[in-house]
């Protein structure tokens, strides 16, 4: 009668993860995948060394150490990839402002100089990325009316 019953628990559990996984998206399942190899290795890692089979512990490591700084990389990828515009609206005059770090009223030159400040230092050339320096291109454009 145990075993019906952990039968039964364990097809519970099954769905349970089966409409987790539904509802994750691409991304999110991917970092879990790796988490979930890097939890599986780091358990395995300590079975064997308890066991004294340090032959099967070495490769679970090296498996242990891969997930997790798969884990870390995907993690970092996410952080600092721009974020995703579906329809992408029109940048507004405010918010042009607020990235040149300007307020209302601002003259052509003030705007320029703000503009040619923040190139420099965010320029794809010189460490910077494409994204941001397409921000700054089109908040000079709206503040200037070109």
């Amino acid at each position: 009668m145990g075993f019906l019953g952990l039968g039964i628990m364990l097809l519970l559990v099954g769905i349970l993860l089966i409409m987790l996984v539904t509802r994750m998206t691409a991304r999110n399942l991917k970092l879990t995948a790796l988490a979930f190899i890097f939890i599986l290795a780091a358990t395995a890692v300590i079975i064997f060394a308890i066991a004294g089979r340090y032959g099967l512990a070495a490769p679970a490591g090296a498996l242990a150490l891969w997930g997790m700084r798969a884990y870390l990389l995907a993690r970092q990828i996410r952080a600092t990839a721009p974020p995703a515009q579906p329809g992408k609206q029109a940048m507004s005059r405010a918010e042009a402002l607020d990235i040149l770090g300007l307020e209302e009223g601002a003259s052509a030159d003030e705007i320029e100089t703000a503009y040619k400040a923040l190139i420099v230092k965010n320029h794809p050339d010189q460490g910077g990325t494409d994204w941001l320096a397409a921000r700054l291109n089109e908040a000079r454009d709206i503040l200037l009316g070109d």
